[in-house]
């Protein structure tokens, strides 16, 4: 029987997180969790919970002794972990430098420590600031991040890139754009839902119509993550 390969999965119990922790578990990998359980949420994994390889480890990234335990024996890392609310960080201009960057930093610093050489990082089309091209391609430039949250995971790209190459460590980095489906906590969707629970009659939809985005299904997303993480592990 061929050895599992051991994946720790940053932020797995969360939205996209715990999506592609199914996807992981489908190809018989042995899965690790690290999450705060700060917007993740254990309904999300439950399922999991009994599955003799799959391990939770309830911690902050921000506490360096834990997550440089939790990469020992991990053949892949898969960041996720993250705080995803843009809107936060026009009132707290930290907390995405807190939750993005410096957690980025810590699981980068276990990563070198451990010897890990493969990781994946799920980055965000904020980094693009308001592109003018639709849909974006991945070679759009300048990148100028008009929101905190952008210029965190933009930084946290540059950080991803320059380990790569002083530690000889191979990275995957994946934009996502607007995501939806199930287990969503925010967002677009998770608003208009909220909204019209509240009023039926009736739904506010800000901006001034004429903005345009794009949209992906978790499952999608997930997809695309896994295949790569197949691809790196073989």
């Amino acid at each position: 029987m061929p050895t599992k390969n051991n994946i720790l999965v940053t932020g797995g119990a969360g939205f996209i997180g715990s999506h592609l922790v199914d996807r992981l578990i489908e190809e018989e990998n042995k899965i690790t969790i690290f999450d705060n359980l700060s917007s993740g949420k254990i309904g999300f994994i439950e399922k999991h919970l009994g599955n003799t390889d799959f391990t939770l480890i309830k911690g902050d990234i921000l506490d360096n002794e834990v997550i440089e335990k939790a990469c020992r024996d991990i053949d892949l890392v898969c960041h996720v972990a993250a705080n995803p609310d843009v809107r936060l960080g026009a009132s707290d201009t930290k907390i995405h430098f807190d939750q993005n960057i410096l957690a980025t930093y810590n699981i980068l610093e276990a990563i070198r420590k451990n010897n890990i050489k493969k990781v994946v990082f799920t980055s965000t089309s904020t980094i693009y600031g308001e592109a003018h091209i639709m849909p974006t391609p991945e070679n759009y430039g300048p990148l100028i991040p008009i929101s905190l949250y952008g210029a965190s995971k933009l930084a946290c790209e540059a950080l991803i890139t320059s380990y790569s190459h002083t530690f000889d460590m191979q990275a995957w980095i994946f934009r996502f754009a607007n995501i939806v489906g199930p287990r969503s906590t925010h967002g677009i969707i998770v608003d208009f839902i909220r909204k019209l629970r509240e009023n039926p009659t009736q739904l506010e939809i800000l901006g001034d119509g004429q903005q345009e985005k794009s949209y992906l299904h978790v499952s999608k997303c997930v997809r695309s993550v896994r295949e790569t993480v197949r691809e790196l592990l073989t």
